[in-house]
């Protein structure tokens, strides 16, 4: 996996934004595959990966509900509810709620020589008074944290992609 991460991070109006692009020696199907074809029950073997268990809870066509396990500080986790879409065009977004933030992760995987090129793109916007304060507060840290994230799950997903 090579980091051409073009990471942009920025605040557009009330939402802090990031956009990366990641190079994968793995085909897109492959690449799309590893992060979308979710059995019901996943629990990560690499203790890198982060959510560490993903539980479907329920198959509606092109959208998947789940809940992510999250490894937090001082040896905790945190249960995130998401819902995943695969669109027509093959790329895929990720929407969660949490801490009065909406998140929405939004994935592409662009042929690009003997691999693929993902673009990431991450909005996170306040949504009410406690999501304003949370992103004041800890936006930047968040943005950080996928930024330092996104590039280790496509290290992953180039080691264990089908």
């Amino acid at each position: 996996m090579t980091s051409h991460s073009t990471d942009v991070a920025t605040r557009v109006g009330r939402s802090l934004k990031l956009d990366l692009q990641l190079s994968i020696h793995r085909p897109p199907p492959s690449v799309r595959a590893w992060w979308t074809d979710l059995p019901d029950d996943y629990v990560a073997k690499d203790p890198r990966e982060q959510p560490h268990r993903i539980r479907v809870l329920a198959r509606d066509g092109n959208r998947i509900d789940l809940v992510g396990t999250w490894r937090g500080p001082f040896g905790t986790e945190r249960l995130l509810p998401e819902a995943l879409r695969v669109r027509e065009d093959g790329s895929w977004t990720f929407d969660a709620r949490a801490m009065g933030l909406r998140i929405h992760d939004e994935f592409e995987a662009i042929p690009s020589g003997d691999g693929t090129r993902l673009q990431i793109r991450s909005t996170i916007t306040p949504a009410g008074p406690l999501g304003r304060i949370v992103a004041r507060l800890m936006g930047r840290r968040i943005l950080r944290m996928l930024a330092r994230g996104w590039p280790t799950a496509a290290s992953i997903c180039e080691r264990d992609a089908p």
